[in-house]
Order: C-alpha cells, then sequence, then structure tokens
C-alpha cells in the first residue's frame, strides 16, 4: 500500500471510529436518561418510548460497526464466526432504526394534524393506541429479515457447492428486489407521513394569519416544520447510503457516512426532546461549576 493511500485509510478510520464514539455516547445518552426515570416511576410517554427504542437500536448499531472497523482494520477479513453474528445484529439494528423512525414519523403526524377525516380519525386511535405493539413489531420484522437476507447470502455465496448456477441466479434476483422493497417501502411511509403532518400545519397557519390571530404564536409550529424536514433529510441520506454505501464508498467512509447520520440526527433529537435537553444543561452546569471550583483551587 502506497503511504499516501496508508495516511487516508488512517484518517478515514481515525474519524469513523470518532463518529461511532461520539454517536454511542449520544445514544447512551437519550437511552439512560429514559431508565433513570423509569426507576424515579416517572411515567414515559409514547413519544419517550420511540426515543428510548430508537437510540437503542442505533446503540447496537453503532457498536456493532465500531466493533468491525476494529476487527477487519487489525485482523483483515473476520472469520464466518465472527463476521455472520456481526452481520446479523448490524442488519437487524440498521432495520429497526429505519423502522422505528418511520413510526416515529407516522406517530407525529397522527398525533399533530387536524384532518376530520373517518379514516385518518381511526387510523390515529389504532397507532396512538398501540405504539409499543407496533414497535415490537417492526424490531422482530427487522430482525427476520435480517436473519433471511443473510441465511439467502450464505446459500447463494460461491462456496456453497449444494446450489447449481440458475437456482442461484434467481435466488439473488429475489434477494436484491426484496431489499430494494424493504429500502423503498419505510421511505414512502415517511414522505407520506411527513407531507401530512407539513401539510397539516401549512394549512392551520395559513388560516391563522388569514384571520389576523396575533394572539397564538407560531413558533412552535416553525420548530415542528424544522424539526420534521431535518428529520426527513437525515431519514433520505441515510436510507440512501443505506441502499447505495456498498457499491460507492470504502468500509471506513462507509461507517463514517452512516454514523454521522445517525449521530446528527441523535444531537437533534435530544436539542429538540426539553425533557433530554434539560438534562443536558444540568450536566453542563454541574461541569462549570466543578471547572470553576478546580480552577480556583489551584487559582
Amino acid at each position: 500500500m502506497e503511504s499516501g493511500q496508508w495516511i487516508q485509510e488512517l484518517c478515514l478510520f481515525i474519524t469513523a471510529s470518532i463518529a461511532c464514539a461520539i454517536g454511542l455516547q449520544t445514544n447512551l445518552f437519550i437511552v439512560g436518561v429514559s431508565v433513570i426515570d423509569r426507576l424515579k416511576r416517572r411515567p414515559l410517554t409514547p413519544a419517550d418510548l420511540l426515543i428510548t427504542a430508537i437510540a437503542t437500536s442505533r446503540i447496537l448499531f453503532q457498536f456493532m460497526t465500531l466493533l468491525d472497523l476494529f476487527w477487519i482494520t487489525f485482523n483483515g477479513v473476520g472469520s464466518a464466526t465472527f463476521a455472520i453474528p456481526s452481520a446479523m445484529i448490524v442488519s437487524s439494528s440498521a432495520y429497526s432504526n429505519i423502522w422505528l423512525s418511520v413510526l416515529q414519523s407516522v406517530f407525529y403526524s397522527l398525533k399533530i394534524s387536524n384532518f376530520h377525516n373517518i379514516l385518518f380519525l381511526c387510523l390515529k386511535k389504532i397507532i396512538l393506541q398501540r405504539v409499543l405493539g407496533l414497535a415490537i413489531m417492526f424490531v422482530v420484522m427487522s430482525i427476520c429479515y435480517a436473519l433471511a437476507d443473510i441465511l439467502t447470502f450464505v446459500m447463494t455465496s460461491p462456496n456453497n457447492s449444494t446450489q447449481d448456477g440458475g437456482t442461484n441466479h434467481m435466488v439473488q434476483f429475489i434477494r436484491y428486489r426484496v431489499f430494494l422493497l424493504w429500502n423503498v417501502l419505510p421511505f414512502l411511509f415517511y414522505v407520506v407521513s411527513c407531507s401530512a403532518l407539513l401539510g397539516s400545519l401549512c394549512r392551520h397557519m395559513y388560516r391563522m394569519r388569514r384571520e389576523d390571530n396575533v394572539t397564538v404564536h407560531l413558533d412552535t409550529y416553525y420548530k415542528t416544520i424544522k424539526f420534521t424536514v431535518a428529520s426527513f433529510c437525515c431519514f433520505a441520506l441515510y436510507v440512501s447510503f443505506n441502499m447505495f454505501g456498498n457499491f460507492l464508498l470504502s468500509f471506513p467512509a462507509l461507517l463514517l457516512v452512516g454514523n454521522c447520520f445517525l449521530m446528527l440526527h441523535s444531537l437533534y433529537l435530544i436539542y429538540m426532546t426539553p425533557q433530554l435537553r434539560a438534562q443536558v444543561i444540568k450536566i453542563l452546569n454541574v461541569m462549570t461549576r466543578a471547572a470553576t471550583r478546580n480552577f480556583g483551587v489551584h487559582d
């Protein structure tokens, strides 16, 4: 390996490791706040449960990708004993994150939107009352898909002599089509839910402005719109990376890009969630007071 390429790979390795570590700590903080609240017997809202579930799936993904990064960097191509369980955890946690993010988007859309047709109201009642069950269902679906995908990959690998070439091509064709569907379908759900939410908010804001209703502030609406747009951008980029990243990027660059999207969205979730933001401010205040006391003692 040339020295320039070696330096580039080293920089990518260090940057990807830092991104994984920061994302891991961020999501551990989110889960830790929820666990502490639960231990204090404070009730968790469905929104809190969704954020905690998303953070948990990202913890598994970021931990295993960080482990993969170190393993492949220092040991080369891993053995099947490590590679298959690792791929299973990474794939299931990645798709759990995708589907849970879709559920979060649908939840916010149904909760905030003010449509009054019968279908919307029935869907709102069903989903808002079954958030935990739906989250568990999506996680189980993601695990089943990851298991089926990995088993199919092993069966159609060149080292497997039990399958003929025609059967392998047919199975691979079906596998790729299911892979595309498993990425495009949640993206479409996300687009529909975001469009419904943004349409409802913009329509309500237009009515308020037309009626010159100055008693109601629009800051909350603007914050919700910014959160929805930012979340959609992160989700769209992450799904695109999940579909095409293997063909465009090297392994360290793949981990860097994927973990950056998750890290940025998790940080934005903390910023937009009052309870999490309050805990961050409290920690920063404690650290500031401790640093001030230490500097005062040294002076």
